[in-house]
C-alpha cells in the first residue's frame, strides 16, 4: 500500500496557471536536502503536461541547499527535453541569487529578477 508522502513544513510550494500554456510554481522556505524531493515530484508533475514555460518562483526561499540547486538543474534538462522553457526567478534575494552563482548554476539556468508578463495565448 502506498501512502502519500507527507509534504515537509519547512517548504511551502504553490502552482498556478497564469495563462493556458504558462505554469508558476512558486516556493516559500527552505530548499535543501529535506524538501528537495517535494519540489522535484512537482515539478516533474507539471513538466509531464509540457506547458510552453515553466517559471519557478524562488523570490521567498529563505536558504536553497545544493540538494536545491540539483532539483533546478534537472528541471532544466527535463524541461528542455520536453520543449518546455524553464525559468527561475530570484526576485532581489541574495541567498539564491548567492546559492546559484556559487554553484554555477546561473549559466546552466535561464534566471531573472522578475517574473515575465504572461504572453496571451
Amino acid at each position: 500500500m502506498n501512502l502519500p508522502r507527507a509534504r515537509h513544513p519547512g517548504l511551502r510550494l504553490r502552482t498556478t496557471w497564469p495563462a493556458p500554456h504558462a505554469v508558476l510554481v512558486t516556493a516559500r522556505g527552505a530548499l535543501d536536502r529535506v524538501t528537495a524531493g517535494d519540489l522535484a515530484t512537482l515539478v516533474s508533475d507539471r513538466l509531464w503536461a509540457t506547458p510552453g514555460r515553466l517559471t519557478l518562483d524562488l523570490s521567498e526561499v529563505d536558504f536553497l541547499g545544493v540538494a536545491g540547486v540539483e532539483v533546478l538543474l534537472r528541471a532544466a534538462l527535463q524541461a528542455a527535453n520536453g520543449g518546455t522553457e524553464l525559468l527561475v526567478v530570484t526576485g532581489p534575494n541574495l541567498i539564491v541569487r548567492r546559492a546559484l552563482r556559487v554553484t554555477g548554476a546561473d549559466r546552466r539556468l535561464a534566471v531573472a529578477e522578475h517574473r515575465p508578463a504572461p504572453a496571451p495565448a
